[in-house]
Parts: structure tokens; sequence; C-alpha cells
């Protein structure tokens, strides 16, 4: 029964393919993936299946600017309230054809698929009709002497070493960049080492978005937050080698590998008004109007990481093994790169000076600033055998450089609260970490298990909730179970 049903998605992804491709030797096409269930309970209902986020206590379901409607905290009890799930949404399969010699260089095809097309919660309806969505799609050339190109979508620079846990997409959004794009890559490898260089699409901003009141490009007023202005570029360098013995990644042994990896884009600002809020003794001050000027800022990121065998094996054996994982990144506009949020998250306002601005004087205009963060993660992992092993996770993202500077002009004109130079149309987190401990038993090469407990703990700039409660922090538990079942 499984042979024909193997069978029937490999006829339907053959359908699909040009006919150049169908004309490859048998044997040519191979199909493989996995089938995930995972299952969850968390004491709150406002994060999602990846563990990304969580709103703060004492508001219950954060609309998007953070300000709260009224009312006693009992008003947000569902928020408060644990909630149970379970989902098979992240089951995804992939196919690889090899094509035809070209230009001196063997050729490769990849697309992968999985159904996280429907969101990151998976309530949809009484049939859980999630839909598809493209996760890989990149064919290459691969030269003898160690040069290769990618065209296609693929990983960016930064996610080379993955966090082995229960959830899909670990440490999402605040410790473990999640970048999938399109791109050209040009790769080389010589003994150990590889160097990477790639140019791909950049990433568009939602963040703290600007009113269109003055002319925009056409087509752009969904962007007027922020807009990509030129690639995407990434370069990296790795280092992998079997240096004193190997230890497990992802249940098979791998050597020491550290690496260095670099990533930028421009980003434009538009021209625009705005309704943000500033700081203020305990809470933020009253909404005021935001003016802002054209400009242009860049994201970039730096990261680094390591594999390190502990207790290595100098064969397959896996028995008594141990690794640790450790990555390190620092950069601003990190959202750009699949490591942070919206929400006043990638971008704030700072206090420019007062200008002439859409022929009115002195209006207090304000300057974007790219929220700067650093963080990173550290993961050990150990073997009790080959079927059973341990993981720990330690995750965590922290904002610097944030102004909390007054302005002598803001307090006298009496546009600031208190004069504070700050403004933002949402709540910023300033602070997020997560504990993941998990284990896992794999039976053979085709199922897996897994059984772990997850803290996440959040905490923002401002205590934004109603008097009386601490809003300035978000916390969630959660204990979570899948299985899959890899062919």
């Amino acid at each position: 029964m499984m042979k024909k049903f193997a069978a029937f998605l490999a006829l339907v992804a053959l359908l699909t393919l040009p006919a150049s491709v169908m004309a490859a030797k048998s044997g040519d096409f191979e199909l493989g993936g996995y089938i995930k269930l995972h299952t969850w309970w968390d004491s709150t209902s406002v994060v999602n299946k990846n563990i990304g986020f969580v709103g703060a206590n004492g508001q219950g379901v954060v609309p998007i600017n953070g300000v709260p409607t009224g009312g006693r905290k009992s008003a947000y009890q569902p928020a408060y309230n644990g909630r149970f799930r379970m989902t098979s949404q992240d089951t995804r399969f992939n196919f690889k054809i090899t094509g035809p010699e070209i230009w001196g260089a063997k050729t490769q095809g990849y697309i992968e698929v999985d159904f996280d097309g429907s969101g990151q919660d998976p309530q949809t309806n009484a049939t859980n009709a999630v839909l598809p969505r493209l996760r890989h799609a990149w064919f290459r050339f691969d030269w003898p002497g160690g040069w290769q190109v990618l065209m296609g979508q693929y990983w960016g620079v930064f996610c080379n070493y993955w966090p082995d846990t229960v959830n899909s997409g670990p440490l999402f959004g605040h410790g473990m960049a999640t970048e999938r794009l399109p791109q050209i890559r040009a790769t080389y490898k010589t003994g150990p080492w590889t160097f990477v260089a790639l140019a791909g699409s950049p990433t568009d901003s939602m963040d703290n978005a600007v009113a269109g009141a003055w002319p925009v490009l056409a087509g752009t007023q969904g962007y007027a937050g922020g807009r990509a202005i030129m690639p995407e570029f990434g370069l990296q360098v790795i280092f992998d080698k079997d240096l004193w013995g190997k230890a497990a990644f992802f249940s098979r042994p791998r050597g020491f590998s550290a690496s260095v990896s670099f990533g930028i884009q421009r980003t434009r600002f538009d021209d625009g008004v705005a309704a943000a809020r500033t700081w203020g003794w305990n809470n933020y001050g009253g909404t005021l109007g935001i003016a802002q000027n054209s400009q242009v800022e860049t994201p970039w990121m730096v990261q680094a990481s390591m594999f390190i065998p502990v207790l290595p094996t100098q064969t397959k054996d896996l028995k008594n093994t141990a690794s640790v994982q450790l990555q390190f990144y620092v950069g601003q506009g990190l959202a750009a790169f699949g490591n942070d949020w919206g929400g006043g998250n990638f971008s704030y306002w700072q206090f420019d000076s007062p200008q002439t601005f859409a022929g009115v004087n002195n209006v207090p205009v304000y300057k974007r600033k790219l929220m700067k963060r650093y963080g990173g993660y550290i993961q050990g992992q150990y073997y009790i055998n080959n079927e059973w092993y341990l993981s720990y996770l330690y995750g965590f993202s922290k904002a610097y450089g944030v102004t909390q500077g007054r302005n002598a002009y803001l307090q006298n004109i009496g546009w600031s609260n208190n004069g504070f130079e700050f403004a933002t149309a949402g709540d910023p987190l300033k602070f997020v970490q997560e504990h993941n401990a998990s284990l896992f038993y794999r039976p053979n090469k085709n199922f897996k298990f897994g059984l772990s407990y997850v803290y996440l703990n959040q905490n923002y700039f401002q205590n934004t909730g109603l008097p009386g409660q601490d809003a300035s922090r978000g916390d969630n538990h959660r204990v979570q179970f899948a299985g899959w079942f890899f062919f």
C-alpha cells in the first residue's frame, strides 16, 4: 500500500515537470519527505504553533498597535486559559531531479512543499483544510574543482545550523533566522573550507507604516512602512572537518564545524505621517502625529556558528556521544532576515528637528531608526544510545541602543509626553528568552517521536496594561509531542 501511495505522489509530481526533465533516464527521480503529527498544550491562547510570540500579560489578545481597550483582567480571561491543539500541516514532501550534463557541469533540481500556507495557527475549519506552501525550488550546476551555482528559492546564509526540537521553526523570530529567498548563489569548496556568496530577493517591511498623504510610487502603498531598493546580499565562510571525532547532528555523525555569515540590504521609507506614541513615566504617552521625510536605511546581520562534538565517536555508533551547538548574531532590522517581528520591532522613530513639512512651519520631524538586536542560542544533546537522546536548547534576543532621551523643544510645545524623543506605533519587544527541553526516540530511520517542555518569556519596553496590571511581559508554558514517519 505504501509503495502505491508513493508511486501515486511520484506520478503527480512528474506530470508537473517540463518535458526535458521527464525525458531524463529512469532512476534520476527521487521522492522524499515525512508525515508529521504535532500536538501541544499551551498555558495561554495567544501563542502560535512555532512558539514565536506571546502577548503581554494584562492585554489578552493584543491589537496590532498594542493599545489596551479597557476593562478588568477578567475581560481578557480567554487569553489566560490553556489551549490544546493538533496539526499535520508540517508534513512535507520533496523530489530531486538529476538533469543532463551541461557546460561541463552536473545538474540537479529540487522542489519541497509543506502545508503551512494557512498560517501559524492551524485553527481553520472542521476539515482542517490547510494550504500547501512552497519551501524550496531550485536547480544547480556542479563543476569539477569545487564550484557550484544555484538558482531558485533556498535558505539564506544564516540557516546552516538548525536546533533539533519537537516544534518546527525553533526560536522563531527570536534567536534563529528562518529565511528562504529566491536567489543566485555561488559556492566554492576546497578542502575543509566552503565559501558562499548570494544575491537574492530582499524583504519589504510593513512595520510602522506611514499614511499615504504624500506621493508614493504606484503599487507600493502596501509597503509604505519600508520598501527594499536593492537585492539582499549574503556572504558566508564555513569550516567543516573531523578533528577529534564526530557526534550526532539530527541522528547523523558530524565533525567539528564553524561558520561566519553576513547579510545586508537597503530599504527606503517614504515621506508621510503616522499616529504614534512616546515614552511616559510608566506607560506610553498620548497619541501624536509623526512627520517623516523620505530616507534609506540598511538592515544588516552578522552571525557566528559552531557545532562541537563533546563526547565524540570514531564510528557510526552514536551511543554515549554528546554535542554542543553555539550561535550568536548582531545586527539591525533583523526582520529582513527572518529573525524578528513587525509591530515596532523592525524600526521606530526618533525626533530630528522642527522643519517646514508640506508647507507647515516648525513641524517636529522624526527620523526612522532600525531596531538593533543581538542574540543566539546554545543547544546540548546527549545520545543515551542509537535510539534515545536528550536535548536542551536556550535561545534569546535582546534590543539595544533604543533612545530614552528627551528634547527641550518637544517638552516646551507639549508635542511629546515629557519631551521623549522615541515614538512608535506598537510596543516593541525588549528581551526574549526560551527554554526547550526534549526527549527523542528514533527506533529506526523511518520513525521518530519527541516529547518536550518549553517556556517562553518576552519582556516589552513599556507597561501598556491597565492600572494595577503588569503588562510589560508575557509568558507561556508548553508541553508538546510529535511523531514523524520519514519516507
